[in-house]
């Protein structure tokens, strides 16, 4: 999803490189250790930071980060514009920290809501533990390749890069959800998924495994695209395809988040009367309730509201984490009320790391042609992400040098999605939460997502972290999802309010949604289209297309760019009148 931009008043750059900053602050760039060794070069630069005040604090005003957005303590920084930070600018260590942590906590509610969703009652039905390791592995190898994404390296003998060079970050993609959901319901469906004997179902390792296996292979398709010239790809992606997409992505996501936010996604969602599932998540719960409860829907409602207040009256330093802050706060009240047995916390170990936990790797067909969807979809918002970041970090959006940028993200979008699977989790591709935290502070400097990357990395190897969200009750974590999720929404909407409304493109609007909309309203009107039977292969093919008509998104996309390509484009003043500026006869 992509943050507008409009509101960042930076001091504009002279070149590619660097962007002015006002003489009030002292800010360098990083020195030329070109001649030098890098030990050496590391030693100065350490000595520097940690001995001297201009290197530890600076003269930056750090009350601005604290100060809340409330009258009378605003006023001095109310119309005040704050200095730039360019990519490369040194900047005092107690500020890399500090923006670090900030960059951090604006990642941490969209790294941790894929593996909950897929893993968890509404897909896999993995153990605690499991789920446990997810959240960490999604943390970990977001820190990680989020730090190769930042310093960006040149593939060996060629013009590519892999990265950025900027500071974007990565994280699990929101895009691979609906899919995984829909694959692991048709697994258990059809049998392939264990179930118990009360109708629970149980732990579907081999379904997750073939979920993951077939992503890394699929996603190698994405690394070939990637080579693509960005014009091309947005002549096939447009953003009218782009907008409908992220539209389709969020209104399906908040499904789920909703369905958490009352009280679960499993068996107890049906109210039934008797059995362990009257209550959810279950009646051994601590303070199990009925689905949609009134004591589940105000826990949900408190992260929400706490969202709310945070990104209001909030101080810059935990705005942008407005997210992380209402998880924070929903989860001290359900434990002072109850919700949250902390046993699990305490019987997790006090350290984790990858592959802890493995999963049998496998392929299933099913999967290929919505994977695809799913890679033409990551493909058009890491371009849009990468173009904004840039924009935001004072570069010049139409050299040259942003399209050697946008191709080594799109190109490392692929290899993480690729990597991450073979490290256990679902793809990592670019993540736009950051942009808005570089344009509330006015800080593009890499030192401050290497200092992210660290606290991602820590953050998942604390593996009592993961184990403490993962002991959350799903209401709370309904409620930072559902709102995570409506704002893919908007964002959808952000990029159709950017398309020219002619004929032509409201008829391809009308015509992709059809099918969007329907699988949104009514999930499994194409659940009988194709009759079963047939060797496995073409059973594979039949559950592949079906998977692709019953995700809303696929679907789209499929519509979207066929009907963009072979319908001509209208004349350039054939397009919508403004509103207002009609004639009237009165």
């Amino acid at each position: 999803m992509t943050t507008s931009t409009s509101d960042i008043k930076a001091v504009p750059p002279t070149d590619e490189k660097q962007a002015s900053e006002p003489p009030s602050v002292s800010s360098s760039r990083a020195p030329d250790h070109s001649q030098s060794s890098f030990f050496k070069a590391a030693f100065d630069e350490a000595k520097f930071l940690l001995t001297t005040r201009e290197g530890l604090i600076g003269d930056y005003d750090y009350a601005y980060l604290l100060t809340p957005n409330i009258p009378p303590f605003n006023k001095k920084y109310k119309d005040r514009k704050q200095p730039f930070f360019g990519i490369d600018d040194r900047i005092p260590l107690l500020l890399t920290l500090l923006l670090g942590i900030q960059h951090a906590l604006s990642m941490i509610g969209g790294a941790v809501s894929p593996p909950l969703l897929i893993a968890g009652a509404s897909g896999a039905n993995l153990s605690p533990d499991e789920i446990s390791y997810l959240v960490s592995a999604s943390l970990i190898l977001s820190g990680f390749f989020s730090f190769f994404q930042i310093a960006r390296f040149r593939i060996f003998n060629t013009g590519l890069w892999i990265g950025t060079g900027m500071l974007s970050v990565v994280g699990e993609s929101f895009s691979v959800v609906p899919i995984a959901q829909g694959f692991l319901a048709n697994e258990y469906a059809t049998g392939r998924c264990p179930t118990g004997a009360n109708g629970q179902k149980l732990p579907c390792r081999k379904a997750y495994g073939q979920l993951i296996g077939t992503v890394a292979i699929v996603m190698c398709f994405q690394i070939v695209m990637s080579l693509v010239k960005p014009q091309v790809l947005r002549k096939i992606f447009p953003k009218l395809v782009s907008g409908m997409v992220m539209l389709c992505i969020g209104a399906g996501l908040v499904s789920s988040g909703m369905k958490s936010w009352a009280g679960g996604s499993g068996p107890c969602m049906l109210r039934p009367t008797t059995g362990i599932f009257v209550n959810c998540p279950n009646i051994h719960a601590p303070k199990p309730l009925p689905w949609g409860h009134p004591k589940f829907l105000g826990l949900g409602f408190i992260v929400y509201i706490t969202i709310l207040i945070v990104e209001v009256w909030g101080a810059p330093l935990v705005r942008n984490g407005s997210v992380a802050v209402g998880l924070l706060f929903g989860a001290i009240v359900a434990s002072a009320t109850g919700y949250i047995d902390s046993s699990t916390i305490n019987a997790a170990p006090a350290g984790t790391f990858l592959w802890t936990h493995t999963f049998p790797l496998g392929v299933s067909g099913a999967l290929v042609l919505p994977l695809i969807a799913c890679c033409i979809t990551t493909l058009v918002s890491c371009l849009g992400d990468v173009v904004a970041t840039a924009e935001v970090s004072g570069l010049d959006i139409d050299g040259q040098g942003v399209d050697a940028r946008v191709q080594g993200g799109l190109t490392a979008d692929g290899v993480w999605s690729v990597l991450a699977p073979l490290a256990t989790t679902t793809p990592m591709v670019c993540f736009a939460q950051n942009i808005g935290v570089i344009s509330l502070t006015g800080c593009a400097s890499r030192r401050a997502g290497y200092a992210c990357c660290m606290f991602m990395i820590l953050a998942g190897v604390a593996s009592r972290f993961g184990a403490s969200i993962v002991a959350l009750p799903s209401s709370v974590i309904g409620g930072m999802t559902t709102f995570l999720f409506t704002s893919i929404i908007i964002s959808g909407l952000s990029i159709l309010s950017k398309v020219k409304w002619t004929p032509r493109n409201r008829f391809i609007a009308t015509a992709a949604l059809v099918f969007g909309f329907s699988d949104l309203v009514v999930p499994d009107w194409a659940s009988y289209l194709f009759p079963k039977g047939g060797g496995v292969g073409l059973q594979g093919l039949k559950d592949g297309l079906t998977l692709v008509i019953k995700t809303s998104y696929c679907i789209v996309a499929f519509v979207g760019v066929i009907l963009n390509a072979i319908i001509p484009e209208p004349p350039e003043d054939d397009v919508l009148p403004v509103k207002g500026s009609e004639k009237r006869d009165d």
